[in-house]
């Protein structure tokens, strides 16, 4: 009898998923970019007039409420949107629809890692393009490369920054194939480029719930393009992607959004702070436009991420990355939380520097 390895699928042999350091009570995680400023009041609210009972039943097959509000709040038709578990569940929706094995799926570098991971899982040839030092697009390369799948970041996890809009426009006019402009991070900066994912012919927007409306513990994500793209990723989609809790919270978070403002002026007072903080311990800290700070570290990112773990702290290292040599990320949270973390990085600094 072969083994389960033998029977693994030979074109992913060499593909491994990422991995995360899960929030838990014992370590202040500073490495995911959910929102720290707590849970959105949606739920309490939701959760004291939802009718448990009716769980034994399924829910809408393709959550047609959330849509139909989604469809209010981003002047779109239903049928132009599609919920997902999660953007993630999107990514991998868009790659099965679109992706041949051996076609060519186009990305920045450095950018979220899970667009390539997605892609490698459905046979994509991968073509990466590294950005310019200031972390703008290479827009001809990534036009040149005449992709079938091209996925952009707008703002750009982790280099921060929001991209040129004209270049994105570009890629998305001039591009082949599709383009999937994930605006994850457009809350924090009021980006919004969904009129000109419309206008083009094959733009895909997709968005979170998990970041701005601090709901990732139960995984929302809606992807808004044209009926005929839309039409495409529900011929492949799992049915009842969302459970029935979690569309009515996801609708209430939209209903009452003055908790989404609130905690990102909050947020953007923070992230101003730690950004002053950490360049007084010796980081080169870049302008952000999300929830969260790209550091240059004076000392080896192994080092400083190792110590920190050991102390109870995650931080995301991207020092293996283009143009991210000692690089790291760390995601803004309330004061107390980054008293927390400044409370143990500056002896940790003082250590490790002298």
């Amino acid at each position: 009898m072969p083994s389960i390895g033998e029977l693994r699928r030979r074109a992913l042999e060499s593909l491994s998923r990422p991995s995360y350091t899960l929030a838990n009570t014992n370590i202040l995680s500073l490495n995911n970019n959910a929102n720290l400023f707590g849970v959105n009041p949606a739920v309490k609210e939701v959760a004291e007039s939802f009718d448990f009972s009716r769980l034994w039943a399924y829910p809408s097959e393709d959550s047609d409420a959330l849509r139909l509000r989604l469809a209010s709040e981003f002047d779109a038709s239903p049928t132009e949107i599609i919920v997902g578990n999660g953007s993630d569940d999107l990514l991998d929706i868009v790659c099965k629809s679109f992706i041949n094995p051996g076609d060519v799926f186009c990305q920045p570098t450095p950018t979220f890692r899970m667009y390539k991971f997605y892609a490698q899982a459905n046979f994509a040839s991968i073509d990466e393009k590294v950005l310019n030092d200031d972390f703008s697009l290479r827009t001809d390369d990534i036009i040149l490369a005449r992709a079938k799948l091209v996925a952009l970041c707008q703002p750009n996890n982790p280099t921060a920054n929001l991209m040129d809009p004209r270049d994105v426009r570009r890629i998305l006019s001039e591009s082949e194939g599709i383009t999937i402009l994930d605006e994850a991070y457009s809350d924090f900066c009021d980006s919004d480029m969904l009129a000109d994912v419309m206008e083009s012919e094959r733009g895909i927007d997709i968005r979170t719930f998990s970041k701005a409306y601090g709901l990732a513990g139960l995984r929302v994500g809606f992807a808004i393009s044209r009926k005929e793209i839309v039409d495409e990723l529900r011929r492949v989609r799992t049915p009842f992607g969302l459970n029935s809790f979690t569309e009515a919270v996801a609708i209430a978070a939209l209903d009452n959004k003055g908790w989404v403002t609130e905690k990102i002026q909050e947020m953007k007072v923070e992230r101003e702070r730690l950004s002053r903080q950490m360049q007084s311990l010796g980081f080169q800290v870049y302008p952000s436009d999300c929830n969260f700070l790209l550091c240059g570290s004076p000392v080896s990112t192994d080092k400083l991420v190792g110590a920190l773990e050991a102390r109870g702290v995650a931080i995301r290292d991207f020092g293996s990355y283009p143009l991210l040599e000692n690089h790291v990320r760390v995601t803004v949270g309330p004061r107390a939380l980054m008293d927390r973390y400044l409370e143990i990085l500056r002896p940790l600094m003082a250590e490790v520097l002298t």
